[in-house]
């Protein structure tokens, strides 16, 4: 028994841990205590914490993430020369360090869960702006669909282009313009209003385009991430997407859509236009499926620009097809099933139904 007096510690925090996130798992199904868990606390946590590293303009989550992969060698490097030393204790000492690797991997989830996974189970955005995606006709889906190729390809002669016909621009002064694309909406429906803060470069930018990822939010630092390898001409609307997790927004699909609407409401002409194009991207992909004689109708009548975007757009993430994409996509649903999105990556295919229920008056006009 005295031999096994170390595994009690690391595993008491383990058992901690494990009844902290069933306690959570059980408050999931009480609407009232996510919101509440959200507006007193895990919100305003991030929009402090968000203010604070503001002050700095490299991503304080990419330096986390790193000294966490840094950690996590010298963890195992020491767990082994552990092991090794303790002739006597050998299997002791390899429980014991599986066991407290466990009960870190285990409070970081609490912790990520506790200020993200609520976001997931309050009031949502939809319900609060009057708008679900529900089933839409072909004819529906037709006429929203011609209307954003018709605004993307006005809008396609508003932004800077290179020698190739591609929008270009300076990606630093694109997403420090970003900080003020929600205004309108803020005006509208004052529960999106959040600190006018930029979203920051990554670093690591080409690994995350490995990834496929094109940005993230980081809830333990309140940052929001962008990939800025990636072409200009969806960086715009990646940064409203991102910012639309700063205002506490988290399934993928309502994100797409708030991004859209902020970029077509904000009155900056390259967020327009990326705003147009994106959700030109996903309806027409939606369309193609549905109806090819209409998609290719509108496909015919779309501008030189914005094709020239969305060849440019396709070429560059075609290089990036890989297992690591394939396992980043894996875990990434998963961790979408895990916060009830029961259509994992599926679930961004929703924002074509809150598109079209936006938008479809103005498309029938």
């Amino acid at each position: 028994m005295k031999r096994l007096r170390p595994l009690l510690a690391p595993f008491a925090v383990l058992a901690a841990g494990g009844a902290g996130l069933a306690v959570f798992r059980a408050a999931c199904g009480s609407r009232d205590a996510m919101n509440w868990l959200s507006g007193h606390v895990t919100r305003p946590y991030k929009l402090f914490w968000g203010g604070v590293w503001a002050h700095v303009r490299f991503s304080v989550a990419e330096v986390l993430w790193t000294a966490l992969v840094l950690a996590c060698i010298l963890y195992v490097a020491f767990a082994v020369r552990a092991v090794v030393q303790r002739r006597g204790a050998r299997a002791v000492t390899a429980v014991q360090r599986v066991l407290g690797a466990a009960a870190i991997a285990l409070w970081v989830y609490l912790g990520y869960t506790l200020l993200w996974g609520t976001e997931f189970y309050v009031t949502s955005v939809e319900e609060k702006m009057g708008v679900s995606a529900e089933p839409v006709s072909v004819q529906q889906l037709t006429d929203v669909t011609r209307l954003f190729s018709e605004k993307a390809s006005e809008l396609s002669a508003y932004v800077e282009r290179d020698e190739d016909g591609c929008f270009t621009g300076d990606k630093s002064a694109l997403l420090e313009q970003s900080k003020d694309v929600y205004t309108a909406l803020e005006e509208e429906y004052p529960f999106l209003e959040a600190p006018h803060r930029a979203p920051k470069p990554m670093a690591y930018s080409r690994l995350m385009s490995e990834m496929q990822y094109t940005g993230f939010f980081f809830p333990f630092t309140g940052e929001a991430n962008v990939n800025v390898h990636m072409p200009v001409c969806f960086l715009p609307v990646t940064a409203a997407h991102e910012l639309s997790h700063v205002r506490g927004v988290a399934p993928e699909q309502t994100a797409n859509f708030l991004a859209i609407l902020a970029c077509d409401t904000g009155g900056i002409p390259e967020f327009e236009y990326s705003g147009a194009l994106f959700g030109y991207l996903h309806l027409s992909n939606a369309l193609y499926t549905a109806d090819p004689e209409a998609w290719a109708e509108i496909w015919a009548a779309l501008s030189d620009g914005a094709r020239a975007d969305l060849a440019q757009n396709n070429a560059y993430w075609d290089q990036f097809s890989s297992p690591v994409t394939t396992v980043a996509n894996t875990a990434y649903d998963g961790f979408l099933k895990s916060y009830g999105q029961e259509q994992g990556m599926k679930s961004y295919g929703d924002v074509v139904d809150l598109l079209v229920a936006w938008y479809k008056d103005e498309a029938s006009q």
